[in-house]
């Protein structure tokens, strides 16, 4: 069993997550509004439709880091930035807060791990995840064992 020094998510990390993993994701849709909205301003005469397009091509990137940014600053979220260490083990994961606070969560209940920013996202859910920076390990040989005996059964 391995434990990691006290973790503190701040909003800005989350938010820089979140965007990162957004666009990750759908990096092809604003590839694809982009292309679209350099050909319709490539023509010589506009409609509504190549107006609104291209206002569209501008605007829904804003909205988009408009909506991770509420949702950062959300007041329901502060459970999300409470300091806290890990317990972890061959069987499962315990998340803990302080003693009366901590979630037990075995290794078959993760479903995907990624690797953002040197950071550990262990997703339990499609969009919910617990937060593993590289450097909250004790050691490299506690890091490297989180490796070899979590992440690749996580994968599996």
């Amino acid at each position: 069993m391995i434990q990691t020094k006290n973790v503190k998510l701040t909003p800005k990390e989350l938010f820089a997550i979140l965007i990162l993993r957004y666009v990750k994701q759908r990096w092809w849709l604003f590839a694809w509004i982009w292309i679209l909205a350099i050909i319709i301003g490539l023509q010589e005469t506009y409609d509504y439709f190549a107006y609104f397009f291209m206002v569209f091509a501008i605007v829904y990137p804003i909205l988009v880091v408009i909506q991770f940014w509420r949702y950062v600053k959300s007041k329901d979220n502060k459970i999300l930035f409470l300091e806290r260490h890990y317990e972890i083990d061959s069987e499962k994961i315990n998340g803990i807060i302080d003693q009366d606070t901590y979630s037990p969560i075995k290794l078959e209940h993760f479903i995907k791990v990624v690797m953002i920013r040197k950071t550990y996202l262990l997703y339990v859910a499609k969009s919910q995840f617990i937060y593993i920076p590289i450097d909250s390990f004790e050691s490299e040989s506690d890091r490297v064992w989180f490796e070899n005996e979590i992440i690749k059964k996580i994968k599996k």
